[in-house]
């Protein structure tokens, strides 16, 4: 059978849990719930469609942690991971369960702001937070963008082709 890779965007439904599994190993659980907006033109408004909710789990120890001490309950992150799909039978009535075991998890930025420390391993493997954000570290000051806020002429999504503003060279929304 072969993997299924996806990045899924969403917020978290509940608080990440650690799950002790004996052996020294432990998972680090969490749901979360996927919404896709969609701006109407004729309403002049955002809308939402169904919502979808998925588990995920999170096997890598150190990510586990990184997530569990980072996220709470409402955050907006976006997971990268592998997707398994379990049917099975309950109460007489088939189900299905969609899972993610993460490989990657960060916040979404589309719709927060995140302050970044450097973690660094000690010779014990585990990890450290020195606690300096990394615009403050090695690569010094000035190498990311710094800007208040871009301008967004009436809330909707830039068209494809229209020019967009940049900050660092990435477009940040419309001019």
């Amino acid at each position: 059978m072969s993997d299924i890779l996806t990045t899924v965007v969403g917020r978290l439904t509940n608080e990440p849990l650690i799950r002790d599994l004996g052996a020294g190993r432990e998972v680090v659980s969490f749901r979360m719930a996927c919404n896709h907006g969609f701006y109407d033109r004729q309403t002049g408004a955002w809308k939402e469609s169904s919502t979808s909710y998925l588990s995920v789990d999170v096997w890598r120890r150190h990510l586990g942690r990184n997530v569990k001490q980072t996220f709470a309950k409402g955050d907006p992150v976006i997971v990268h991971g592998r997707l398994y799909v379990r049917e099975f039978e309950q109460d007489g009535r088939p189900r299905t369960a969609v899972s993610l075991v993460a490989e990657a998890v960060g916040p979404d930025l589309n719709t927060a702001t995140a302050v970044v420390n450097r973690v660094r391993r000690a010779a014990d493997g585990s990890l450290l937070d020195d606690g300096t954000p990394l615009s403050e570290g090695p690569r010094g000051p000035g190498t990311r963008a710094e800007h208040s806020s871009v301008e967004v002429r009436d809330g909707a999504p830039p068209e494809p082709g229209e020019p967009v503003a940049e900050v660092a060279g990435a477009p940040v929304g419309r001019t």
